[in-house]
């Protein structure tokens, strides 16, 4: 081992249980060292190692030296290293720097055929190939039956496995573990995610007789009519209905109601049993009512109860609700399964339909239970009771002992310090890692620290861990208020809503960046940043610009009033928008005009639905954080209109101010 690294090594086994955050925080004496910090990162990306070595002495326990020694060691990865390696991971046991050092461990011992060494330095990965690895070592140690069942739970996978699982699968096929029920499993999977190219790949496994069955499958998957013109009655399979449902699946997605006529034919002339097929019935009632589309509510009725899946017991209750025959929405939530009857949502919905028959009494007696409930249906549900919202605000409370505890917390430390560095995404995976070892009164005290810091986003996450739903100033905190308040007066837009929506979008995240592409607190596409910055007379030449909180600030608030102002004026219509694109919304409008409440429950994407009373939720709670009275939630929710019926408003682009 390196000798300074092995002398500083011993200094932090020596602090580690000792430092507290007296030690940590030291005023300008810290500040120096995260520029230390930096300047040893840069040090040792040049190799410039006896300026690396100046500067990790000069850090002593700064709670980020493990990275420092985490990013050396993958430097100089070699088997040559295995006693520092070793000493890093025993002493920082669980924690990134160390964990992230193990996974490359573990694959430099794999490559080299070090499977004793493998076994004894394995944790559980998320990295599949490592995975693969760690069946191999287990088959290389001679723990067959372990490394067995490795191999079959790795082989359940609808996409390829990486190349390090062909030894193992070879082993595990040559031994017997390749049943032909395991390999039609794989071919389902893969067929449902899409992957047609496994799956004839995945055929090999296959006898003759079964061969000519997948064929036929990928042929349906190609041309999903076949299933139409097949004898069912003379030819049969046990993968027969994963065949049919697989078809019948791609019929419906492009016209549910011709795939319904086309699948009663079917199963009345070739005698395929409701209750073996149900699957297929339940997925072509949901699609005809996900898409409003004519005879649905009659078909969803004519389905045995016992036979309809959550899923579509619950969009009985919405079909009904569309059409407001409140007599069907009382009988399609009698259908419910009990855990969804005693759902806030379908409560306040049996509360509404038994208003709209006339039991005003019953409805009122359900409305109360809802009205206490701080959530969309109870301030809902406050509005019919004629009762004002009351906002309770209880400031959420830590003990000092507990506070000192968290604070001296390595992994908490080194979050904390990497937040300070503005290295957001490592932070709050430090965070989030240290937060699932935390008791209650420990999660309260680390979002009483977070919130000190300024750091909104892992305060609201913690006191959620914590059960504590009552401190609104930390739940419902007011960062960027000055771009907000000005945006939102040049913008004529509530600055309640814009609050509302940036907390569901990032919940005040400024770097985040979600999964489909979508940047900064306002969750902007590129696509859509530029386009914006079109309207603005701009150009954005690099999508990271959405990330600086103004510009993301003026681009979000630009494009709300956009959806506002093509939609009706209609803050849920155009919450929706902002969600799930206006085309979308357009295609959502109802026939006549109808209550808007109907109208989001209504809303066939489950994540726009949902995102819509949250931002209405959030929306009022932020008036009274604001200091005004808070809107009435109804008065927010006017009828919604058939499309080209809205009143006609000036073009944005006169209206819109100078940015």
């Amino acid at each position: 081992m390196d000798c300074f690294l092995r002398l500083i090594m011993c200094v932090l086994v020596i602090t580690a249980g000792v430092m507290g955050p007296g030690d940590m925080a030291q005023g300008a004496g810290l500040e120096q060292k995260r520029q230390f910090f930096v300047q040893a990162e840069e040090a040792l990306r040049k190799g410039q190692r006896q300026d690396f070595h100046g500067l990790l002495a000069k850090l002593g326990d700064y709670p980020l030296v493990p990275y420092l020694l985490q990013q050396d060691m993958d430097k100089r990865m070699s088997l040559h290293i295995s006693n520092e390696i070793h000493s890093f991971l025993r002493l920082h046991d669980g924690s990134f720097p160390a964990e992230t050092l193990r996974g490359k461990w573990l694959g430099m011992l794999a490559q080299n055929g070090r499977w004793s060494q493998f076994l004894s330095d394995y944790r559980p990965q998320s990295s599949v190939e490592l995975q693969c690895f760690y069946g191999q070592a287990l088959w290389a140690e001679n723990k067959r039956s372990a490394a067995m069942d490795q191999a079959a739970a790795l082989w359940l996978s609808g996409t390829s496995r990486p190349k390090s699982c062909d030894p193992l699968f070879g082993a595990w096929i040559k031994n017997g573990g390749l049943t032909r029920d395991l390999a039609w499993q794989r071919i389902g999977l893969a067929m449902a995610a899409g992957q047609p190219g496994l799956a004839r790949y995945l055929g090999r496994f296959l006898g003759p007789a079964d061969k000519k069955w997948l064929e036929y499958w990928l042929r349906v998957d190609h041309s999903p009519g076949l299933i139409l013109e097949h004898d069912w009655a003379r030819e049969r399979h046990d993968q027969m209905a994963a065949i049919l449902a697989h078809g019948m699946r791609k019929l419906t997605r492009a016209d549910a109601s011709r795939a319904a006529q086309d699948w009663e034919r079917l199963r009345q002339s070739h005698g395929l049993d409701l209750e073996r097929f149900a699957a297929i019935e339940n997925d072509v009632v949901l699609f005809m009512s996900l898409r409003f589309e004519p005879g649905a509510l009659e078909r969803l009725a004519a389905l045995p109860e016992h036979l309809r899946d959550d899923r579509v017991r619950e969009w009985a209750v919405r079909t009904a609700l569309r059409r407001e025959d409140w007599s069907s929405v009382l009988r399609m939530l009698d259908a419910l399964a009990p855990k969804q009857q005693q759902d806030a949502r379908w409560r306040y919905w049996r509360a509404r339909a038994l208003q709209e028959t006339g039991a005003n009494e019953q409805a009122q007696v359900l409305y109360q239970t809802l009205a206490d409930e701080q959530n969309y249906y109870g301030m809902l549900a406050l509005d019919h009771l004629g009762r004002k919202l009351e906002v309770y605000h209880t400031p959420m409370e830590a003990s000092d002992a507990a506070m000192q505890r968290v604070r001296s917390l390595p992994g908490l430390q080194r979050a904390v310090e990497l937040h300070a560095l503005k290295r957001y995404g490592p932070a709050r995976s430090e965070w989030q890692r240290a937060q699932t070892r935390l008791d209650a009164e420990e999660l309260l005290a680390a979002a009483k620290w977070a919130q000190q810091l300024g750091w909104h986003d892992r305060a609201i996450v913690a006191a959620a861990a914590a059960g504590h739903a009552k401190d609104m100033e930390l739940r419902f905190p007011l960062p960027h208020k000055d771009a907000i308040m000005t945006q939102a007066r040049l913008k004529n837009l509530d600055p309640a809503w814009i609050y509302g929506v940036m907390r569901q979008e990032s919940l005040f995240m400024c770097d985040v960046g979600s999964s489909a592409g979508a940047l900064g607190l306002m969750q902007i596409m590129p696509q859509t940043g530029r386009r914006i910055a079109g309207w603005h007379g701009e150009k954005l030449s690099s999508s990271r610009l959405l990330l600086q909180p103004e510009r993301n600030i003026r681009y979000g608030t630009t494009y709300l009033r956009r959806q506002l102002d093509e939609l009706q004026n209609h803050p849920a219509l155009a919450t929706a928008a902002y969600n799930a694109g206006q085309h979308r919304v357009k295609g959502w409008l109802p026939l006549s005009p109808l209550a808007a409440d109907i109208w989001v429950e209504t809303i066939p994407f489950n994540e726009t639905r949902n995102y819509v009373e949250k931002v209405l939720t959030y929306m009022t709670v932020y008036e009274i954080r604001l200091g005004r009275v808070p809107t009435r939630l109804s008065a927010r929710l006017p009828l919604v209109h058939p499309a080209g019926s809205q009143t006609q408003v000036a073009d944005f682009a006169r209206g819109l101010q100078s940015p």
